[in-house]
């Protein structure tokens, strides 16, 4: 059976791993962007993203999640997957200045996450399936 995740925090185009992670056996999907835009401040956003997150997830539970940013919709991911105890790995990349608010949202995802993961599909995909068998 092939594996299922979710990738949060794309940004608005797809992240580059995710045709390696199709490769290696995993099915991704994404989160409906019509369900977590169009709010104009922060506290909004990531209120409407835990509720769509919420939805998403206990309609078609996803065997995990990926985060690809430390924006408020991967930590409003994070928040969620963890309460329904869904395993979450968070990408590993170098540090670039986003802001004070990113910062903190990368303090709280990398604290709530259950691993974290290199920008390789195919140890993605490994380490994925090692959080699902865990």
């Amino acid at each position: 059976m092939e594996m299922k995740i979710v990738i949060v925090g794309e940004k608005g185009s797809p992240h580059a791993l995710a045709g390696a992670l199709e490769t290696a056996g995993v099915g991704v999907e994404r989160p409906p962007e019509r369900e977590l835009a169009g709010h104009d401040d922060e506290i909004g956003e990531l209120a409407a993203a835990l509720i769509a997150f919420e939805r998403l997830f206990a309609d078609d539970s996803p065997d995990a999640v990926l985060l690809v940013s430390t924006s408020n919709l991967a930590l409003a991911a994070v928040l969620v997957a963890t309460k329904l105890q869904i395993p979450v790995a968070a990408l590993v990349e170098p540090a670039r200045d986003e802001g004070q608010m990113s910062e903190m949202n990368r303090r709280l995802i990398e604290q709530l996450a259950d691993g974290t993961v290199t920008g390789d599909g195919g140890m993605i995909a490994a380490s994925l399936r090692a959080l699902i068998a865990a």
